[in-house]
């Protein structure tokens, strides 16, 4: 059997899953209540059915005035208004109109009244009877919301692939409507492969280690909010269970399937052997550091992405193979990590023909950021995720970065 190149870099491995994944698994829709849709993708483009608000509106409480009316007002010469009426926050503009000379009582949020042109602040008028002195001009418009002022019939307010927010979701029930169309959730499955591991909560025997990839990993994906996760448990080092646990979680209705651990070239990983009738790898390794066995294959006609045991390569391997390709392939606008641009405080180094993630804490100095690449690298050592804030990637085509040179730091958070 010929086995597949090894290591390719990390933009030839996102193309190539991308082309899969975009072959073998449909992007469908569904739609859903607005209040079940935060954090879900929207599939479809929506415009503004209404203007907002639908018609002027006082934005302060006080009287509707015309501006004419109270030309040359002031303390020592206030101009007396009469109050005709009062309008109330959802009350038909033309049950009152303003006539010259006249004022109408209005409270924030209400409509303007006919023939009104300014709402005066009831910190400027002095209220006698039923009249009021207006001891301060208005210009026309003054305190005043126009309608379509927020929003105007016909604005786009969701595109395709945005990550609907509460300021998404707060506009669409604004503008009265209750329903969004988004792309359904991404259905994982998750295996953890390892005759030595144990779980969480269970006795270490000797030779056993605690499955913790698989949980980083899970924890990404319910981050992300985009999936739909499952954990299958552990299974054998053993290609026949391997695969007919593969073969289950796809008749489940698996879109894809995350495998941890494996990934190695010893005897005792099996990935690499998983090529064969049913099974054929789309690569085989990375060049990234950590994270470099970091696999995918297609089995029964489905991808199934192969991270490392490690749990610092496993987070690594989906945070930059499987999630920008999801977010790509999706059209997710916004799913990058937030970056800050900081001096490093002394030089790193690349591994050459590889690109490497450091792991680096942050400090702020005058209003700069500064950050201090961890000493500790290996792929499974877990204080460089907890003991840091975010990752300089360096490319591999460069040797590295200088102290004091200026970098994107992309942050965990």
């Amino acid at each position: 059997m010929k086995r597949p190149q090894l290591f390719i870099s990390v933009e030839e491995a996102q193309n190539r899953l991308l082309r899969v994944l975009s072959e073998s698994v449909t992007l469908s829709a569904e739609h859903v209540h607005i209040i079940d849709s935060l954090g879900r993708v929207a599939s479809e483009l929506i415009r503004a059915p209404i203007s907002r608000p639908r018609t002027n509106l006082s934005a302060v409480d006080g009287y509707a005035v015309r501006s004419l009316d109270t030309t040359g007002a002031s303390i020592f010469t206030p101009i007396e208004l009469i109050v005709k009426g009062v309008l109330k926050p959802g009350e038909y503009p033309g049950k009152v109109c303003v006539e010259p000379g006249y004022a109408i009582r209005v409270h924030t949020g209400a409509p303007v009244p006919c023939g009104a042109d300014a709402i005066i602040m009831d910190e400027d008028v002095k209220v006698q009877g039923s009249a009021i002195l207006v001891q301060r001009s208005v210009a026309p418009g003054s305190n005043i919301i126009l309608r379509g002022e927020d929003i105007s019939e016909g604005d786009i307010i969701i595109k395709p692939g945005i990550l609907l927010q509460p300021a998404h979701i707060a506009a669409l029930a604004s503008l009265g409507i209750n329903v969004v169309h988004v792309y359904r959730k991404i259905r994982v499955s998750l295996i953890a492969i390892g005759d030595e591991l144990v779980e969480p909560g269970y006795s270490l025997y000797y030779g056993k280690e605690f499955n913790s990839s698989t949980y980083i990993v899970y924890a990404q994906l319910v981050r992300d909010g985009i999936f739909q996760v499952r954990y299958a448990g552990i299974v054998s080092d053993d290609v026949k269970t391997i695969l007919t646990t593969v073969k289950s979680e796809f008749e489940r209705g698996s879109d894809i399937i995350i495998t941890t651990g494996g990934t190695g070239v010893s005897e005792t990983d099996k990935v690499s052997e998983l090529s064969g009738k049913h099974s054929s790898f789309i690569f085989r390794g990375v060049k990234i550091r950590p994270g470099r066995m970091t696999s995918a294959s297609l089995i029964y006609g489905k991808p199934v992405v192969h991270l490392s045991g490690f749990p610092v390569a496993a987070w690594a391997g989906y945070e930059l193979i499987l999630r920008p390709v999801i977010a790509k392939w999706m059209g997710i606008e916004g799913f990058e990590r937030p970056v800050v641009y900081a001096y490093l405080s002394r030089r790193v180094s690349n591994i050459s023909g590889y690109s490497s993630i450091i792991r680096v804490t942050l400090t702020i100095k005058n209003g700069e950021y500064y950050a201090e690449p961890y000493m500790l690298r290996g792929s499974g050592v877990i204080s460089s995720l907890l003991k840091t804030h975010g990752y300089i990637l360096i490319p591999e085509n460069i040797e590295g970065f200088e102290e004091g040179e200026k970098v994107p730091v992309y942050l965990y958070r």
